[in-house]
């Protein structure tokens, strides 16, 4: 059925050029579930709706409300795109909990995600300051 929410997982997954295989390595989620969610045999548990949204980078109203109009965000399509800091900084095993932070972050409203970059910033900053004039 068009824009159920099987349709729109297989639509933002093949603009990604991505198989079945690949979504499931990405979401945890068996090759064989995806296929049934996509054809529409399968309805998800919430928990693995919000997984399928993480994966794939959209909110989850992205893939569950059907009278909005689904708008893809850009994912580069090569790490070698990305700067050298984060290159270095996905490699560093000890950055996976800022990284699902990160990822977490980039799906959320523009405020909401302004308003935790605001807070992120004045931490930064009362850091430094700290860092500065303990020295």
């Amino acid at each position: 059925m068009k824009d159920s929410f099987g349709y729109r997982i297989r639509r933002i997954r093949q603009q990604r050029d991505w198989s079945q295989q690949e979504l499931a390595l990405r979401s945890g989620i068996s090759t064989p579930h995806i296929s049934s969610l996509e054809r529409d045999i399968r309805q998800p548990s919430l928990e693995y709706a919000k997984r399928l949204a993480n994966a794939l980078g959209v909110p989850l109203t992205a893939l569950c409300d059907n009278t909005k109009e689904l708008k893809m965000p850009k994912i580069l399509e090569s790490t070698e795109d990305w700067p050298v800091e984060i290159q270095n900084l996905i490699l560093n095993e000890e950055a996976a909990p800022y990284l699902e932070a990160a990822q977490q972050m980039s799906i959320l409203p523009k405020e909401e995600s302004e308003f935790i970059s605001l807070i992120i910033d004045l931490l930064v900053q009362k850091f430094t300051y700290k860092s500065k004039h303990n020295e």
